[in-house]
């Protein structure tokens, strides 16, 4: 069975736990600069000396708001023995593939009083081309200073791009793109993305995702064992909160609640197939059926387990993931969960 390697940090400051996840990927850091040293020549015409002085125009943005992160990020650069321009090339990817860019990921947050167990869960099939595989890694970091452990996907280089930790809180997010996108700088969702993962309760990571400035829309879905979950549709300026139905909320890559602002090419169906099929057991959602739904080939190759094609499509889901903000349990299949195995893991 394959599965991501897992790389395990524990130390008191952001700038000891990034030296130590640098030291533990030396190797697959200088592949991730590679995957997207040639992704940006080849999608986007632009060099890696372009792509890094794009990425710097964040920094500003990001010591205002977040030099914890930053912090981070340095001790990544150590460890790894890497340029930090570089690192922050590969933190910055979303926003620099934007323009174009393809359609990534599906989202899921289920409430109580929709599963079997009564337990809250947050989770999602992430898609991209699976030449990001094999730089691909799973965190497992101890902030000794908070005794907040924090569990989630990233890749190597990036700060974690989703998670969950043991104050019961989980992070997913997903592609959007609206009228109101521009090139332009603000903070990295990647940095926002982590930086959600150091707080404690719904409302305070909602009023995060507010007010980080940005100049490109991107979709999150939270969730806190309170029995609380929210989708923050992260338009420039607008962003939009709505909340779950009958305990269950999806979303993939299109806005469903300014519609009129939605320029996405992707086909309409992700996220409501997501919905359709977990409210078919609503109150009696297992951890199975999730995979099972998860693996779903309606509308295939661009369905919810997704695939690449011999004739053109490029993209497929590299990783499944669910997460127990109860049992502060996680299962997460490496590549299309259709082909793979889910395997568990604790908090």
């Amino acid at each position: 069975m394959k599965e991501f390697r897992l790389l395990t940090i524990s130390a008191p400051t952001p700038y000891e736990r990034g030296l130590q996840y640098g030291q533990q990927a030396k190797k697959e850091i200088p592949l991730c600069v590679e995957t997207y040293r040639n992704r940006f020549a080849g999608t986007r015409g632009l060099s890696w000396e372009e792509a890094r002085e794009i990425s710097w125009m964040f920094i500003p943005y990001i010591e205002a708001e977040m030099p914890d992160m930053l912090e981070e990020l340095k001790g990544i650069a150590a460890g790894a023995q890497t340029d930090l321009k570089d690192l922050m090339v590969l933190n910055c990817r979303y926003e620099i593939l934007h323009f174009p860019h393809e359609n990534e990921c599906t989202a899921f947050a289920l409430q109580r009083e929709a599963t079997a167990n009564h337990h809250v869960y947050i989770g999602q099939n992430w898609d991209n081309r699976p030449t990001l595989l094999p730089h691909s890694l799973l965190l497992h970091i101890t902030e000794e200073e908070t005794g907040r452990k924090i569990f989630g996907l990233t890749e190597a280089g990036q700060l974690i791009r989703n998670g969950f930790t043991s104050r019961g809180v989980g992070q997913c997010s997903n592609s959007l793109r609206s009228c109101l996108d521009v090139r332009g700088a603000g903070i990295p969702s990647t940095f926002v993305r982590r930086k959600l993962l150091t707080l404690d309760r719904l409302e305070d990571m909602v009023a995060l995702i507010r007010r980080a400035p940005r100049s490109v829309s991107v979709n999150y879905c939270i969730a806190s064992r309170e029995n609380a979950a929210a989708d923050i549709e992260a338009v420039p300026g607008q962003p939009v909160r709505f909340d779950p139905t009958n305990g269950i909320l999806t979303h993939a890559n299109h806005l469903l609640v300014n519609r009129d602002l939605d320029v996405s090419t992707a086909k309409r169906f992700r996220g409501e197939r997501l919905y359709e099929l977990l409210s078919r057991l609503t109150g009696k959602i297992t951890t199975e059926y999730i995979m099972e739904c998860l693996r779903d080939h309606e509308g295939y190759p661009q369905s919810l387990c997704s695939h690449v094609t011999e004739n053109g499509k490029l993209w497929q889901t590299n990783a499944s993931l669910i997460y127990d903000l109860d049992e502060q349990r996680a299962w997460v299949c490496y590549g299309p969960p259709c082909e793979g195995e889910y395997k568990e893991y604790s908090l």
